[in-house]
């Protein structure tokens, strides 16, 4: 037995399959597409930073030379300003001591990078060693963190071979490392500096040692026109009083 669907009946479909099903998609998809349209207008408009850039990390620059620390700084797309310099008992001269923002700080590309370089350690003042034996003043001053320089002698009231003073004098800062000349007593000035203008080396030994002085620097002269080796001038000059065990240096003819 067979069965005819009716002449007039239609078949049942899906809604969104109809005319009116249809229609409601599309009204929908465009009301969807001009949100999201009106969205990303708005929103790069507004705030385009969030969608165009990346945030970079700051590096760490603490102890990097400023050449260093400027080329580290430009390959992570940031910028670099300085600041100040400070001393600092640990940072070398002329490296980055602090840094802002500091290191591991994500910011936006170009950001400046603030600096602050090392201006060394600080000035130490010199110690007063005046009246201290020379050895004694010598490890005074290592001490301190300078290095003996230039040792001089002077006539004075105190005992020979005690500290008279130093140059510069205590109190004065001077960076670790400084050299520091100091003069050292030659003991009373009761001694007459002998004139040697004219003689030889060996004869104003002799006469120094007589008494009770030094022969200190020798240095020569040419084109003077006297025989080689006759001191031409001392310092101290003679007749001057000087303590005993004073070196006197010596100027003398050289060769031609």
């Amino acid at each position: 037995m067979q069965f005819r669907r009716p002449s007039g009946a239609t078949p049942h479909l899906p809604f969104f399959r109809t005319i009116a099903g249809r229609r409601s998609v599309r009204q929908a998809a465009i009301v969807v597409a001009a949100f999201v349209v009106g969205y990303l207008i708005t929103v790069f408009w507004l705030f385009p930073a969030p969608f165009f850039s990346t945030k970079h990390s700051v590096p760490r620059l603490i102890d990097l030379g400023v050449t260093e620390a400027r080329q580290k700084l430009e390959t992570a797309g940031l910028r670099f300003r300085l600041d100040d310099q400070e001393t600092d008992p640990v940072v070398p001269r002329n490296a980055v001591v602090r840094q802002d923002p500091p290191p591991g700080v994500a910011v936006e590309p170009n950001t400046v990078v603030s600096l602050v370089l090392s201006d060394g350690p600080p000035d130490v003042p010199v110690p007063d060693v005046a009246g201290f034996p020379r050895a004694l003043a010598e490890r005074v001053l290592k001490a301190a963190g300078f290095k003996l320089g230039r040792v001089d002698t002077l006539p004075s009231a105190s005992e020979r071979g005690i500290v008279v003073q130093t140059r510069p004098g205590p109190g004065v800062g001077r960076s670790a490392g400084t050299s520091i000349d100091v003069v050292v007593s030659s003991g009373k000035a009761d001694v007459t500096v002998p004139g040697m203008v004219g003689l030889t080396m060996v004869e104003a030994r002799a006469r120094l040692a007589e008494v009770g002085l030094l022969v200190g620097s020798v240095s020569s002269r040419i084109g003077s026109g006297r025989p080689e080796g006759t001191i031409l001038e001392q310092r101290p000059t003679a007749g001057t009083r000087s303590g005993r065990g004073t070196r006197v240096d010596l100027i003398v003819a050289g060769k031609g």
